[in-house]
C-alpha cells in the first residue's frame, strides 16, 4: 500500500482530473472574464500626458545657481532637479496656476476644493498624481501626470513644465535681476533731480539775467561735471557689483550659512599688501586723469594693466586662503563657482571703493577751484555744474540698465522644454485588453486550483488508477455508466416509495439482457472474463458480489454478471442472500415468499424455491422470509450444507449480499465462497470505506478476487482506454449496416 501511494503521479491524470472539473473551469473563467469586462468598462478611466524637458549644463549666469561643479556629478544635479519637481513649493505654486486659469472649472482639483477639500488636500492631490522620470544616462526629464481628462492631464502637465521653467528663470537671472533693480530705482531718482536742476539753472539765468560763465569757468564747470560724473560710475558700478555680491551670498548661505562670512572675512598679510596696492595705483590714475590725460595714454594703460594683475594676484592668493582654511566637510554641500564668484566680486567691489576715493579726492581739488568766482559766477557754475553732472550720471545709469535689461533677457536658463504635453488617445487605467487577459488567466487559474483543491479533498475513488493504487485491489472490470432511457425515467417517477424507484432503476439497468450489443455489456463480459481467469489453481464455483456501503451497484452488478454467465452457456444461479432490503425478487418479478431463509430454516425443499428466468441457463433463489437474525442464519451449518448442494446442481452460484461494512452479513458469507467481488462506484465509495471493507473480509479470511468499478463516465475517463475503442467500434459497426441497408434498398 505505502509503495502504491508513494507513486508518482503520471500527467494522464492530472488531464483527467482537471476533465472532471472542466465545469468548475469554465465557470470560473467565465465569471473572472465577465469580472473583468464589467470593472474594464465601468470604471473611471485614467489618463496620462508627459512632458519632456531637457537640464542644460551652461545656461549662462544659472551655472552658480544650478550648475554641476567639480564637486557635483550630473547625476546628482538631475536628482536634485527631479525633488524640485516633486517639491511641494512648487505644487503650491502649480495649483495657484490653475485656480487662476479661466478654465478652472473643468479640473477636479477646482471640484474638490469647491466641495470642502483643502488647499493643502489640493497640493497633495497633485503630488499623488505627478511622476518624475529621469532618463538614465541623458539629461533629459519626464513630467507625467494622471486625470481623469485627457485635458487635464495634458494642461497640468505642461503647467508643471511652465512653472518649474519660470522658476529656472527666476533662479538662473536673480543676479542680474537684482542689478537690473537697482539701476531702474536709481535711474527714476536721477532722473528726477536732472529736471530738478535743469530747472533751477533755467530759472538762476532768468532771475539774474545771466546768460553764459566765461570760457575758463565754463572749462572748470566742464572738467569737474566730468570727474563727477566717473566719480557716479564708479560709485554705481560698486553698488551694482555690492548687489551681485549680496545675491551671491545669499545663494551660498542656503546651503552653508557659516561659510559666507568666512569667506567675505579671508584675508593674509599678502592680500592686505595687494590692496593697499590697488588703492595706490587708482589714485595714481585718477591724478593723470586730472591732468587730463585720457585712457589712451600710455602711463593710464600700464596703470590700468597692473591693476588688472594685482586684482588676479588677489583672486589667487584669496582662493589658496579658502582652500586650506575653509575646506567644507562635504564638498557636495556648497558650489565652488559661487565661491569663485564671490571672491571675483569682493575684490572688484575693492577695487571699485579705492577708485571712487581717488575720483572723489580729484573733485574735491576742483570744487575747491570753484570757491575762488564771483557769487554769481559760483551759483551759476555750480547750477550747471549739477545739469551736467545729473546728465551724465543719467546717461550713463540708462546705459547700465539697457546692457543689464539685455543681459537678463538674454539668460535663458537651463531646462529647455523638448516636448510639450498632448491629450492622450487612450487611458492607462483600466487597460481593457490586459484586464481581460488578466481575466482569462486568473480565471483559468482558479478554475484549475480549485478543481484540483477539490480533486484533493475528495477521498472518492474515480478510475482504475486510483482504486489500484489507493487500495491494492486488482480491478476486474470497469463498468460504464448506464444510462436510462426516457420510458424508464418516467415509471421511476411515477413510482411511490425509494425502494420501488431503487428497483425499477435497477431493472432498467440490465442492459446484458435487454441490450446485449451495447458498450456496457461488452464492459460486463471483460469482467467475466477477469473472473473467469483470476483463479488458476481451483475452479471458481461460488462467488460474492458486495460493497462497502449501500447505493454502490451491487445488485445491478450481479445480476449482469449472472446474465453474461448464462449467456455463456454456463448453468447460473443468482441468490439473494441481501436478508435485510432484498431486490432481485422485484427485479425479475418474482414470488419472494420461498427462498433462501425459508429452505435453511426447513420450511421448504430447494427445487420449490428456485425460480427459472427469462435468460437461458440463469435461475434466481430469493430471500424469502427476511429473518430477526441474518447474520446467524448465514453462518449457520444448514448454510454450509446448502452450499454444497448447490454446487453439485450449478456450475456457478453468484451470491448479492448487503454492504460489508454497515453489517456482518457479508463478511460471513464470503468466508464460505470461492471468492468476493467488491463493488465500487466511481466518484462515490471513499478510500477510508473500501479499505474498511477490504481490512473486514481480509479478517474472516475471505479470498477477495479484485473490485470492479462501476457507474463510470466513459466520456471523463482517460485512462479507460477500452471503453473508448469499444464505444467506437460498435458505433462504427452500427453505422457501417445502416449504409448496407441503404445500399440494399434500391433492390
Amino acid at each position: 500500500m505505502a509503495e502504491l501511494d508513494a507513486r508518482p503521479v503520471a500527467l494522464n491524470e492530472y488531464l483527467r482530473t482537471l476533465y472532471r472539473g472542466r465545469w468548475i473551469i469554465v465557470l470560473a473563467f467565465f465569471t473572472t472574464v465577465i469580472a473583468a469586462a464589467i470593472f474594464s468598462f465601468v470604471a473611471q478611466p485614467v489618463y496620462e500626458a508627459k512632458t519632456t524637458l531637457m537640464i542644460e549644463k551652461d545656461g549662462g549666469m544659472q551655472e552658480s545657481l544650478f550648475g554641476v561643479s567639480g564637486f557635483i556629478e550630473r547625476e546628482t544635479a538631475i536628482n536634485n532637479q527631479v525633488e524640485i519637481l516633486k517639491s511641494r513649493s512648487l505644487a503650491e505654486k502649480v495649483l495657484k496656476r490653475l485656480l487662476d486659469a479661466p478654465e478652472k472649472n473643468r479640473f477636479a482639483l477646482f471640484k474638490a476644493i469647491s466641495q470642502g477639500a483643502s488647499d493643502d488636500d489640493a497640493v497633495q492631490a497633485l503630488r499623488d498624481n505627478l511622476t518624475i522620470v529621469p532618463l538614465r544616462d541623458t539629461d533629459i526629464i519626464e513630467i507625467k501626470y494622471q486625470a481623469g481628462t485627457p485635458w487635464e492631464a495634458s494642461y497640468i502637465a505642461n503647467a508643471y513644465a511652465a512653472q518649474y521653467y519660470q522658476r529656472d528663470l527666476e533662479v538662473s537671472r536673480g543676479e542680474i535681476t537684482e542689478v537690473r533693480k537697482f539701476l531702474e530705482e536709481q535711474l527714476n531718482t536721477i532722473q528726477g533731480d536732472l529736471q530738478l536742476s535743469e530747472e533751477q539753472l533755467r530759472r538762476f539765468k532768468e532771475n539774474e539775467k545771466v546768460v553764459a560763465l566765461s570760457e575758463e569757468t565754463e572749462a572748470l564747470v566742464q572738467q569737474l561735471a566730468e570727474f563727477e560724473g566717473l566719480y557716479n560710475e564708479a560709485e554705481t558700478s560698486r553698488d551694482a557689483a555690492q548687489k551681485r555680491l549680496d545675491y551671491m551670498k545669499r545663494e551660498l548661505a542656503k546651503t552653508k550659512s557659516t561659510m559666507v562670512e568666512d569667506i567675505i572675512q579671508v584675508s593674509s598679510p599678502l592680500i592686505q599688501d595687494l590692496r593697499a596696492e590697488i588703492a595706490n595705483l587708482e589714485a595714481i590714475r585718477a591724478g593723470f586723469i586730472a591732468r587730463g590725460y585720457t585712457e589712451d595714454f600710455d602711463k593710464m594703460v600700464e596703470i590700468r594693466s597692473q591693476i588688472e594683475k594685482t586684482k588676479a594676484k588677489m583672486k589667487e592668493e584669496a582662493t589658496k586662503v579658502v582652500s586650506r582654511d575653509l575646506a567644507p566637510e562635504n564638498p557636495l554641500l556648497y558650489s565652488q563657482d559661487l565661491i569663485d564668484r564671490i571672491l571675483s566680486l569682493q575684490i572688484e567691489v575693492s577695487s571699485l571703493n579705492a577708485k571712487a576715493r581717488a575720483l572723489d579726492d580729484v573733485v574735491q581739488l576742483y570744487e575747491e577751484k570753484l570757491q575762488a568766482l564771483p557769487e554769481k559766477s559760483l551759483q551759476l557754475a555750480r547750477l550747471e555744474r549739477t545739469a551736467k553732472v545729473n546728465e551724465n550720471v543719467y546717461l550713463m545709469m540708462r546705459e547700465k540698465w539697457e546692457e543689464a535689461r539685455i543681459t537678463e533677457a538674454g539668460q535663458i536658463g537651463m531646462v529647455q522644454v523638448i516636448d510639450s504635453a498632448k491629450e492622450p488617445k487612450w487611458p492607462i487605467r483600466p487597460r481593457k485588453k490586459l484586464n481581460l487577459l488578466l481575466g482569462m488567466i486568473i480565471g483559468l487559474g482558479l478554475g484549475i486550483g480549485a478543481t484540483l483543491l477539490m480533486d484533493y479533498l475528495d477521498d472518492s475513488l474515480k478510475d482504475i488508477e486510483e482504486v489500484e493504487r489507493h487500495t491494492g485491489l486488482r480491478v476486474l472490470g470497469s463498468i460504464p455508466q448506464i444510462k436510462v432511457n426516457e420510458k424508464k425515467k418516467t415509471l421511476r417517477k411515477t413510482a411511490g416509495s425509494s425502494e420501488e424507484q431503487e428497483i425499477i432503476t435497477i431493472a432498467s439497468r440490465l442492459v446484458t439482457h435487454l441490450e446485449p450489443r451495447s458498450p456496457v455489456s461488452e464492459a460486463y463480459r471483460s469482467f467475466r472474463t477477469n473472473i473467469q481467469f483470476s483463479q488458476f489453481d481451483r475452479p471458481m464455483k461460488t462467488l460474492l458480489v458486495t460493497s462497502a456501503g449501500p447505493g454502490e451497484g451491487k445488485s445491478t452488478t450481479v445480476a449482469n454478471l449472472a446474465i453474461t454467465m448464462a449467456q455463456m452457456g454456463t448453468k447460473t444461479l443468482l441468490v439473494d442472500a441481501d436478508l435485510r432490503r432484498p431486490v432481485l425478487d422485484s427485479i425479475f418479478k418474482c414470488k419472494r415468499s420461498l427462498g433462501l431463509t425459508d429452505i435453511l430454516l426447513g420450511n421448504n425443499h430447494m427445487d420449490a424455491a428456485l425460480h427459472e428466468l427469462e435468460v437461458k441457463n440463469l435461475s434466481l433463489l430469493c430471500c424469502g422470509t427476511l429473518p430477526p437474525n441474518p447474520a446467524e442464519l448465514l453462518s449457520s451449518q444448514a448454510m454450509r450444507d446448502l452450499l454444497e448442494q448447490l454446487k453439485k446442481n450449478f456450475e456457478v452460484i453468484l451470491f448479492d449480499s448487503p454492504p460489508v461494512v454497515a453489517v456482518t452479513d457479508a463478511a460471513v458469507l464470503g468466508a464460505h465462497t470461492d471468492g468476493v467481488v467488491l463493488v465500487i462506484s466511481s466518484g462515490e465509495t471513499t478510500r477510508k470505506a473500501e479499505n474498511r471493507a477490504k481490512t473486514l473480509l481480509n479478517n474472516v479470511r475471505a479470498q477477495i478476487l479484485g473490485a470492479v468499478l462501476n457507474n463510470v463516465r466513459a466520456e471523463g475517463r482517460y485512462g479507460s482506454y477500452y471503453h473508448y475503442y469499444y464505444y467506437h467500434y460498435y458505433e462504427s459497426g452500427k453505422k457501417g449496416k445502416k449504409k448496407k441497408k441503404l445500399k440494399r434498398a434500391p433492390h
